[in-house]
């Protein structure tokens, strides 16, 4: 069994954090190599912003550096150095987002995390993938340290620097193992589709996203979900906290389904004993207030039904279209199927989003191709899976006549 790695080859590595070392680090960075390791570190459910408080990167021809973006605020000038090099990131998605507020923003992408998933292996965080292909046991000692204080401590820094330490090796490994396996073209377009696709989603109501939130009917909850989610946002936001912070979401939906009639009520109610929430009491009151007043013509309506895509729902699909649901079952069981015979994850052989686009909206006819383009299928997906579902969908026509 491989010894436990705690710190890089070389060493500690110190974290640059004035303008005087950063233009050293910018000098070893002016011919990086054709790939440059990147990695984050958040403080995801602490903070109000999911924005990086450390940024690690590694070239295959330059140096570990620990650059911290709260001092170099406008890192763009590192990204340009970086810009004829393909960047590789573990699980890239969850990093993109936060890099761009730094001025990172990646030119081409390898992402080791998806490269594991289209091989088939079982366990694809850092560490196991690490281990398995190279034989290297990173420690995973500091994974939910709140990044945003400073000073950091080097034992800290030493385990950031570990998720790049070996990243590019990981990297080149892998994708010798794509080549072999026929799925480097399969990658290449993963890849893509990520850097394209790395932005979450923005709701136009997302006081409606709120867990639990459905179970809200009436004009008058509705109205209070609304306020309190909104008084909530503006007290994290100022505040530089995560919203569930300020008040969890459990506690709010159970304000907004069982309202109290009172302050004193609402003094009684179980979170109100933690003083982090209590101090917000009055808050929450004066929403209740609010909305108890405002006229009908003021308080928000249902949600407009959403489309059979849109539902993941199998049960919800019984109820709506029964024979859509089973069109919707038997393509979910032959990607499942095909995922398992050639060892990859489902979720890579096609997303349950084009499954359910095909599912929702074939007819004889219809051109199946555009169906899977408008649920963003990669070419790959398309060749192996518009034949297979042309044969499923058919049947099932026929079987349902």
């Amino acid at each position: 069994m491989s010894e436990t790695l705690y710190r890089p080859r070389q060493g500690s590595i110190p974290l640059t954090d004035d303008r005087y070392d950063y233009r050293d680090c910018l000098r070893e960075y002016s011919s990086p190599g054709d790939y440059v390791a990147f990695d984050t570190e958040r403080a995801s459910g602490i903070r109000y912003l999911d924005k990086a408080y450390l940024i690690q990167a590694k070239g295959q021809s330059a140096p570990l550096v620990l650059l911290d973006p709260l001092v170099l605020d406008d890192l763009s000038d590192f990204s340009e150095a970086c810009k004829n090099s393909t960047w590789v990131l573990h699980a890239a998605k969850e990093d993109l987002e936060c890099m761009e507020w730094a001025g990172l923003q990646a030119p081409r992408l390898f992402d080791t995390q998806i490269a594991a998933k289209l091989l088939g292996y079982e366990h694809v965080g850092l560490g196991a993938v690490t281990e398995e292909v190279l034989g290297i046991k990173l420690a995973k000692n500091h994974t939910r340290e709140n990044w945003s204080l400073r000073p950091l401590k080097q034992s800290w820094l030493d385990y950031a620097a570990l998720d790049v330490e070996y990243l590019v090796e990981l990297a080149l490994a892998l994708k010798e193992k794509l080549e072999a396996a026929g799925r480097l073209s399969w990658a290449e377009q993963e890849f893509s589709y990520a850097l394209a696709n790395y932005h979450r989603p923005r709701g136009r109501a997302p006081w409606r996203q709120v867990k639990g939130a459905g179970k809200a009917r009436s004009p008058q909850q509705l109205g209070l979900l609304r306020e309190l989610y909104n008084q909530r946002d503006e007290i994290a936001r100022k505040r530089d906290v995560a919203p569930h912070r300020v008040l969890p979401n459990r506690d709010l939906v159970e304000i907004v389904l069982q309202p109290p009639h009172s302050y004193q009520e609402l003094s009684q109610r179980p979170f109100m004993k933690r003083r982090q929430l209590r101090r917000y009491a009055r808050h929450w009151w004066q929403a209740i207030k609010q909305v108890r007043d405002l006229p009908k013509d003021q308080l928000p309506g249902r949600e407009p039904p959403r489309k059979l895509h849109e539902i993941s729902s199998l049960a919800t699909w019984e109820k709506i279209d029964p024979a859509r649901a089973e069109l919707y079952r038997l393509l979910k069981a032959d990607v499942s199927t095909w995922s398992q015979e050639n060892q990859l994850w489902a979720e890579l052989a096609l997303s349950p989003s084009a499954i359910r686009q095909v599912a929702a909206y074939w007819r004889p006819g219809k051109d199946l191709q555009n169906l899977l383009l408008t649920a963003q299928a990669r070419q790959w997906q398309i060749t192996h899976f518009q034949p297979r579902f042309e044969q499923l969908c058919s049947a099932w026509k026929n079987s349902s006549l």
